[in-house]
């Protein structure tokens, strides 16, 4: 009995874990809606500049997020399900055993009784010595038959109690069989959404009017983000909040935010293809393993959101002016106002934005403006 209820409480710590994680998908899953409908109110007269290519993208990513978003939880609630199906299981095979024991006691009772054939219980009552002796005999049947009652209704309240459990049972395999099948055409519409990414993306690096394009608007968007940072810098100035003046000394010596190889290096560079120069404000990082993005020094985070182009950014201020940034991610695993260390994990490398494959792009400014990250990050062996 004991394990019985120990079994049943590891089952309900699981419940009530999944049930969190599936309130919090949900919470996130609203809030990401919310946050698509207003930018969609907001684009309405704008209508995404005709043609604008990382417009598409950003709705593509914000789509494909969704979607993501969606399978997961249909992921938890199936999980749920499978724990629910777990639990019943359990209960009904220990329902089992304790109807097969109640019903082999039962039926060596009928054996006794028929062995008997009744004259047992006259035998007890014409053995009494006096009066008194009898009614305790009488008693004692009574009592006897009184247990063999109750026995017979647990019984019968165990074999009803079985029957329940087993369409209970029946009931939550339809469920999951149903999320499984949600789940299933959630996913073939991520693929379809990525296809079209990635029809966009060919585009970008095949056709040059495509290809510049892009960059033309890449350096709208960055332009964009360093009136940002000059605008938080201005607030800070304003409150006359302290800076720490550690981040400078540690130059050539801070952490790598990801583990890989460089595919795209900082500065001006020549496009294979088109015989085009571009600046790049930032260096590419292919991971080697893993998709964990981690702060290269101790920092306050003062952006976590979508940016257009970037995709899904993460930018850390370190004091001093200096900020690094982190792009393309999958998922943010920190919030603004959170404090980081040094080698802390604040998100997960995707393919969010303006992205070539799942690659992380990091930049790090001093004032708004860009700098070779390479200068500031340990030198690999």
């Amino acid at each position: 009995m004991m394990m019985f209820e120990s079994t049943s409480a590891v089952g309900a710590e699981k419940a009530a874990s999944l049930n969190e994680k599936i309130s919090r998908e949900k919470k996130e899953l609203e809030k990401l809606k919310e946050e698509i409908e207003e930018k969609r109110d907001k684009s309405i007269t704008i209508k995404k500049k005709e043609g604008s290519v990382l417009s598409q993208l950003d709705d593509m990513d914000r789509r494909l997020r969704v979607l993501q978003k969606e399978a997961d939880l249909i992921e938890l609630k199936a999980r749920e399900k499978d724990t629910e199906m777990g639990d019943l299981s359990t209960s009904i095979t220990e329902l089992n055993g304790d109807i097969r024991d109640k019903r082999e006691t039962i039926s060596k009772r009928i054996r006794t009784i028929y062995q008997e054939r009744q004259a047992g219980s006259l035998k007890i009552l014409s053995a009494a010595r006096d009066y008194p002796d009898f009614m305790r005999r009488l008693h004692y049947l009574k009592t006897i038959a009184r247990k063999e009652g109750e026995m017979l209704s647990q019984f019968k309240a165990k074999q009803t109690e079985l029957e329940g459990k087993n369409r209970e049972l029946g009931i939550v395999k339809g469920h999951l069989i149903q999320e499984k099948e949600a789940l299933a055409q959630k996913l073939v519409e991520i693929r379809s959404e990525k296809k079209k990414k990635d029809r966009l993306l060919t585009r970008v690096r095949n056709e040059k009017i495509f290809y510049e394009r892009a960059l033309a608007e890449l350096d709208e968007s960055s332009l964009q983000l360093q009136m940002i940072i000059k605008k938080l810098e201005e607030e800070r100035k304003r409150q006359q909040q302290p800076s720490p003046d550690k981040f400078s000394k540690e130059k050539g010596r801070l952490t790598w935010p990801a583990d890989g190889q460089i595919v795209s290096l900082f500065g001006r560079q020549k496009h294979p293809k088109f015989d085009t120069f571009i600046y790049k404000k930032g260096i590419e990082i292919e991971p080697s393993r893993g998709d964990e993005v981690r702060s290269i020094y101790d920092g306050t985070t003062i952006f976590a959101n979508w940016f257009k182009g970037y995709g899904m950014v993460i930018i850390v201020d370190h004091g001093e002016n200096y900020y690094s940034i982190y792009a393309h991610l999958a998922k943010l695993l920190v919030s603004v106002g959170d404090r980081v260390r040094k080698n802390m994990p604040i998100g997960q490398i995707g393919e969010t934005g303006l992205s070539q494959g799942s690659n992380l792009y990091f930049e790090i400014r001093h004032q708004g403006e860009p700098l070779d990250p390479l200068v500031w990050l340990q030198k690999k062996r």
